[in-house]
């Protein structure tokens, strides 16, 4: 039963509201047979959000945006494990190989969500920001004293691998307190409609487009290492997922222009 509860909570938040108990039964009734065509609904599901239910009004938007913040999120965690090549940076002395950052920020801004005008909306607001960012942004305080007192640079043994450990966590934390705020503001506040979710995540998967064609002139040159194609191989999938998303929900969003 634990595995199809597992299985059926990988399915967009909707779906599962509507149809997740049949699916733990059909799951729990065949057996391990169907656990790979559970997963390819699952994916399927996602790449697909016009097929989504709605319980609520806007439940669709509000799942997405936070999607993409995810995608976003989980694309700095890649690229954090170890730079692919010089064709793909991430800072202004490199504007060619760091251009893909240009459509990325642009999606990230369209689908971020603005939060109620309303002075007790943003007080309550501020306070779950408060509380969700503030271990995060410890964490960010104890790493930058540690780095700027040279502690970083001079670890060895096991104390190396405890602070890497702890980079690594903290990174972690900090993206997904981020993830976890977005998802309340946008609860509070009002969801990008569905034509600007749509052109963010195609903006998005664009970026990521570039950024994993960057890299694979490198996977081609011959001279990439394991590394370097794992992160290739997974911002092309990430880029595949956001562009398939936006595109479907242009298709959603086209009749009622």
């Amino acid at each position: 039963m634990r595995a199809a509860r597992l299985l059926a909570g990988l399915y967009p938040p909707a779906v599962r509201e509507r149809w997740g108990q049949d699916l733990c039964r059909e799951v729990q009734t065949t057996g391990l047979r169907s656990w790979p065509d559970t997963l390819a609904g699952a994916a399927r599901l996602w790449l697909h959000p016009a097929d989504w239910p709605e319980t609520s009004t806007g439940q669709t938007r509000r799942v997405l945006t936070v999607t993409l913040f995810v995608i976003a999120s989980a694309t700095v965690l890649l690229l954090r494990t170890g730079s692919p090549a010089v064709t793909v940076t991430t800072d202004i002395g490199h504007p060619l190989t760091s251009l893909w950052l240009a459509p990325l920020l642009v999606g990230t801004v369209l689908a971020t969500p603005l939060p109620p005008l309303r002075i007790a909306a943003l007080c309550r607001l501020l306070g779950v920001t408060v509380r969700l960012l503030a271990v995060p942004v410890a964490q960010v305080a104890i790493l930058f004293v540690l780095a700027r007192n040279g502690i970083l640079a001079r670890a060895t043994g096991w104390v190396d691998v405890a602070l890497t450990l702890y980079y690594w966590l903290t990174l972690a934390s900090v993206a997904l307190c981020l993830c976890m705020l977005v998802a309340r503001v946008v609860r509070a506040a009002a969801a990008p409609a569905a034509r600007r979710l749509s052109a963010a995540l195609l903006y998005l998967g664009a970026g990521l487009a570039l950024a994993a064609g960057q890299g694979l002139l490198v996977v081609i040159s011959g001279v990439a290492g394991l590394g370097v194609i794992v992160q290739t191989v997974m911002l092309g999938l990430l880029a595949a997922m956001a562009l398939s998303t936006g595109q479907d929900l242009r298709k959603k969003a086209a009749p009622a222009g």
